[in-house]
């Protein structure tokens, strides 16, 4: 819809088109910022219908003059750096401007005629680095007289190696400047400067001086509410100790209400009025849910408990395969057992201990009656697996 309807496009985007002409924006009536940027224009036009426009950014084209711009009354920011413009005019009917970036061009070259119409604008923020602006009498002739001027960008001309102390001078006769060229102007540099307009660096350093004494006697000032806060709330932390210490009633039977105690009573009054509006009907199912749910599984578990308690129960009958082996434990097959025959006096499953450095036993050929023994043994615990 936006493709079809131009009325209601608010941004337009033409730059890096090369286009060497700007037309055919009668139709963007509702059209607030146009970038059209590097591009080939030589000169600004197209723009009878844009009464809204906000932001113009025309830079890196190759204007020579500025204008066309009458129907722009609202024009709030207008950018024309890098191009070829050589004078500054055709603004004073722009009562909304409050950016210009103009760096970069050709201004400066006649001197302060090139700039004086800035003299009749509303602009705010101004950047005219990297021109040709030479004549020092630009400051107190245009800039001075710039009763809206708050940022100001100067460097890259010649008038800045000109204008006697740069900084402290225009900081002096801009009385409304918030921003020179890379630094703020903060209060007490104004201070310094306006000294220094007055009565040189001997004054400068004296107002200097002042304000470091005005810092200093504020944080003074600032720690000794401190400390008298402090003392203040020790003092009162006294006092309310000293009346407790000699009252016979308690925070929970003192007559006196205080107002905390007010207040929480009367949200607890307002709870219990309102006790069926504050019911959760969702919390408390989800409640019961989860507690059905744990009765559920504790059941379970104890099911599962009584049954394998059963089971461990179960008395395990064993075959006697020989009086001999009636006192042996058959619960644990070990390896050792089959080629071994238990020592006289040394029950099944416990190693004798042996003596330092002796070397293990040979291990000797097992017995008929022994391997009836194991064989027994292991048929009687595969019988329990079972």
């Amino acid at each position: 819809m936006y493709y079809r309807s131009e009325e209601l496009n608010d941004k337009l985007f033409i730059h890096y088109k090369g286009w060497k002409e700007l037309k055919n924006l009668e139709g963007w009536t509702g059209l607030r910022a146009l970038y059209a940027e590097c591009n080939a224009f030589d000169r600004i036009s197209g723009l009878s219908q844009c009464r809204n426009l906000r932001s113009l950014f025309l830079q890196e084209n190759c204007i020579h003059k500025i204008e066309g711009l009458e129907a722009c009354p609202l024009l709030w920011n207008l950018n024309l750096s890098s191009n070829f413009i050589e004078r500054i005019e055709g603004l004073s009917h722009l009562r909304s401007l409050n950016t210009l970036t103009i760096q970069k061009n050709k201004i400066g070259f006649a001197g302060v005629e090139d700039v004086v119409h800035l003299v009749d604008t509303t602009i705010s923020t101004l950047d005219l680095q990297d021109n040709k602006i030479w004549d020092p009498d630009v400051l107190p002739e245009v800039f001075a007289r710039m009763a809206d001027l708050r940022v100001l960008y100067l460097k890259g001309n010649p008038c800045a190696k000109k204008i006697p102390n740069y900084r402290k001078g225009i900081t002096a006769v801009c009385e409304n400047l918030k921003y020179l060229d890379d630094r703020p102007v903060f209060p007490e540099d104004r201070r310094a400067a306006d000294a220094f307009n007055r009565g040189g660096l001997e004054e400068e350093r004296a107002e200097r001086r002042r304000i470091k004494e005005e810092e200093n006697a504020k944080h003074e000032r600032n720690m000794k509410a401190f400390q008298e806060m402090i003392e203040a709330v020790r003092r009162e932390k006294r006092e309310r100790d000293a009346m407790r210490a000699e009252d016979k009633f308690t925070d929970g039977t003192d007559p006196v209400v205080t107002t905390e105690q007010r207040m929480q009573q009367q949200v607890d009054k307002w709870r219990e009025d309102n006790a069926e509006d504050l019911k959760d009907d969702a919390r408390e199912h989800a409640e019961r849910c989860l507690q059905s749910e744990r009765e559920t599984r504790s059941a379970d578990s104890d099911a599962e408990s009584n049954e394998c308690g059963g089971e461990h129960r179960e008395p395990q009958t064993e075959p006697e395969a020989s009086g001999s082996t009636r006192g042996e434990d058959h619960r644990k097959l070990v390896y050792e057992d089959i080629w071994e025959a238990p020592e006289p006096g040394v029950s099944k499953g416990v190693t004798p201990a042996m003596p330092a450095f002796q070397p293990p036993p040979r291990h000797s050929a097992p017995t008929p009656a022994h391997a009836e023994k194991v064989a027994a043994s292991a048929c009687t615990e595969l019988h329990d697996l079972d």
